[in-house]
């Protein structure tokens, strides 16, 4: 009985994670420029790779580890350093394809190759692109802290960790599914240079942004 009311006082948080989610970023550009440009089952592996990230910062965020990071700034700064160049090397990659007039996706390998290595590939690229912004783990941190309810057990809290990651994992197949339509990828051939700038002006600023500053 317990457990059942500190499950329904959770989905303030739920609400509150599923408004985050839907939010426009880098992983949003991610998932919605390679369905565009690659078909469904490419988005859909970026999707897959994104919500791994998710995990990997909730499931921090829920053993006590954001506070760890937060606590040595040194670490803190480290990791925000590697995404930070993570994500601004990947916006240049697109920038450059776009300005040499190439759409294909950097990720993407030689046609010999098998097909479960190039979805491997776009796996990689949601989950770096996630993972490369260590500001996660301090929103989760912040987000359990205020909305997730006290004593809840070791099972209501896996439960939460299983709700968020569906959440995430149905939008972004939403976005897939929708950016791999016929009208978005007929949009995305005739303007696929000016939709590549933009993207990789959104991974490379992001990239920038999240330089650390002293």
């Amino acid at each position: 009985m317990r457990d059942n009311r500190s499950m329904s006082s959770v989905l303030p948080l739920l609400a509150a994670w599923f408004v985050a989610v839907a939010i426009p970023g880098p992983d949003f550009v991610a998932v919605l420029r390679t369905s565009a440009a690659h078909g469904r089952r490419a988005g859909l592996s970026v999707a897959v790779g994104v919500v791994g990230g998710m995990a990997c910062w909730a499931t921090c965020a829920l053993v006590g580890l954001s506070a760890v990071i937060a606590r040595y700034e040194h670490l803190y700064l480290a990791i925000r350093a590697t995404g930070a160049v993570l994500l601004f090397l990947y916006g240049v990659r697109v920038l450059i394809g776009a300005i040499r007039g190439h759409h294909h996706d950097p990720t993407a390998v030689d046609e010999g190759q098998r097909a479960r290595y190039v979805h491997r590939s776009y796996w990689r690229l949601g989950l770096f692109t996630n993972l490369a912004n260590p500001k996660a783990v301090v929103f989760f941190g912040a987000l359990f802290a205020s909305l997730l309810p006290h004593g809840l057990s070791v099972a209501g809290r896996a439960g939460v960790l299983g709700a968020i990651l569906a959440i995430g994992l149905g939008w972004y197949v939403v976005v897939a599914s929708a950016a791999s339509s016929a009208p978005v990828v007929a949009a995305y051939r005739r303007a696929g240079r000016a939709i590549d700038m933009v993207a990789g002006t959104v991974f490379a600023v992001t990239g920038i942004a999240l330089v650390p500053r002293n």
